[in-house]
């Protein structure tokens, strides 16, 4: 529940007579180590696929449907918690998305079932859905738009780096003592995360656009209207914004469910050996690129604010070489280079584009643009990539497909079914290369959305200074 009258108003003048930088940042630690569980907890899974595929006797459809039914959850919880998010007191919603998410890692490792896991990874994506919303609406409120690409590309290198120890972790426990162990081990620590939440502190939103607080609370109060809905529907550089980060999360989505598979099945790797350098593959480039992308972004926007859609846009358009590479290569060195690269360059955009949302959208409706966001990056994204590139992988596993023309051509690259012990052919070069395409779609729309961003960012600052709608849709009491 928001605060109301006099309480609001006194926690609201406490948090500003704090110091800015101190109270950001140990909000920013907090926020930051629960999102590292948070992927830690999700990318599990790709780490001990090969695993549960053979003990639950799996097909690869199946597997990637786990990764599907997880997303699917996480998309359509995503709009009520957006809706809660704009209108209640944030840090409850996210105790009980990290508890939820929690519980369902754990249960993941006690399952007996196909049907079973399916359940616990649908679980999974309503924790983390609300975790996900509602996070980045706390820091926006804490960091002002000047350094916004580099505090969300730091807040969401947990992403790969949460994906990098997801990975390691899992494939050295299920290589070594189980896959359900290393579910119970990723799982457990999000119990005591969940408790650490309701502690957190919980700003006025708006709080760092630098508005006289007295009318920040009054739009707060006031809540969005219909007619801002609507709108945010109509703001070009949000709707670019999220069609490029579809796309993006289309093939990263994708790579990320199926890369360890296709080291170890098509490439011959060792599945310890493979999933710790992948690990650490993916933590090098999560680093370099995040970082990079959001320091470079937030530079070169200081004269030019269409930079935060350039920067990122460039960046996936230059991936597309090393993608090729990583996929056509056979020796490791060319395989886990052309990773590196692939990954450096997609990273870029995950900062400026989380900013560009920020930048354009009122901070009392940034937690339901957030939810439509997760999502329709989810629905138009990686949904479907890793059902898709299994059905791609098994269909020209299959004789008569090869035999086609365009079988034919992938035979023609190099991309050539490959049969492991006890399964049939698959052809994991064909189903990886479905990502190509989406990652060129997602340079050009970001290219695409650059002209837009100044007039946007300048109507949003000029709504929030202005009387509040008498028209909002109010808030919970």
């Amino acid at each position: 529940m928001l605060h109301g009258g006099a309480d609001h108003g006194e926690t609201a003048a406490g948090i500003e007579s704090v110091s800015a930088a101190r109270w950001a940042s140990a909000t920013f630690l907090a926020l930051f180590s629960m999102n590292l569980l948070d992927y830690t907890d999700r990318f599990i899974l790709s780490a001990v696929l090969t695993n549960i595929r053979k003990d639950l006797d799996l097909s690869g459809v199946q597997g990637g449907w786990l990764t599907s039914l997880f997303l699917i959850s996480y998309a359509l919880v995503s709009p009520f918690m957006g809706y809660l998010g704009d209108r209640t007191r944030r840090t409850r919603l996210l105790a009980l998305g990290i508890g939820v998410w929690s519980v369902a890692t754990l249960a993941s490792g006690l399952v007996a079932s196909y049907g079973q896991l399916c359940v616990a990874r649908a679980f999974l994506g309503v924790g983390e859905a609300t975790y996900g919303v509602i996070a980045p609406t706390i820091l926006m409120d804490l960091f002002a738009r000047q350094t916004r690409a580099r505090v969300l590309s730091a807040f969401y290198l947990a992403m790969p780096l949460g994906g990098a120890l997801g990975i390691g972790l899992g494939g050295w426990i299920g290589g070594t003592y189980g896959w359900r162990l290393a579910f119970f081990v990723v799982g457990a620590p999000g119990l005591a995360a969940a408790l650490l939440a309701l502690f957190l502190p919980e700003p006025v939103r708006g709080l760092s656009e630098g508005i006289d607080a007295s009318k920040l609370r009054a739009h707060e109060r006031a809540g969005a209207s219909r007619d801002d809905y609507i709108d945010l529907m109509v703001n070009s550089s949000f709707t670019y914004s999220v069609l490029g980060m579809a796309f993006y999360t289309f093939a990263i989505g994708g790579l990320s469910a199926w890369l360890p598979s296709f080291l170890v099945e098509t490439r011959g790797f060792d599945q310890k050996q493979s999933s710790l350098a992948l690990a650490l593959t993916t933590f090098g480039a999560a680093v370099i690129g995040m970082s990079a992308g959001g320091w470079l972004a937030d530079r070169l926007s200081r004269t030019n604010p269409r930079a935060l859609f350039l920067v990122p846009g460039v960046a996936l358009l230059a991936s597309i070489p090393f993608l090729l590479t990583g996929i056509f290569s056979k020796t490791p060195w060319w395989i886990y280079g052309g990773i590196f690269g692939a990954e450096m360059l997609m990273f870029v955009n995950t900062g400026p584009c989380n900013a560009i949302i920020a930048n354009v959208v009122m901070p009392n409706m940034r937690a339901g643009a957030y939810a439509v966001t997760l999502f329709a990056v989810h629905v138009l994204g990686d949904i479907w990539s890793p059902p898709i590139m299994a059905w791609v992988a098994d269909t020209f596993g299959q004789k008569d497909a090869m035999e086609s023309v365009f079988g034919q051509a992938l035979s023609v690259i190099g991309a050539i079914p490959i049969r492991s012990v006890g399964r049939p052919p698959e052809n994991w070069t064909a189903g990886l290369l479905v990502v190509v395409p989406a990652v060129v779609l997602a340079g050009f729309v970001m290219i695409a959305g650059a002209r837009h961003l100044p007039r946007e960012m300048a109507l949003m600052l000029a709504k929030l200074k202005a009387k509040p709608s008498e028209k909002g849709v109010g808030n919970l009491s």
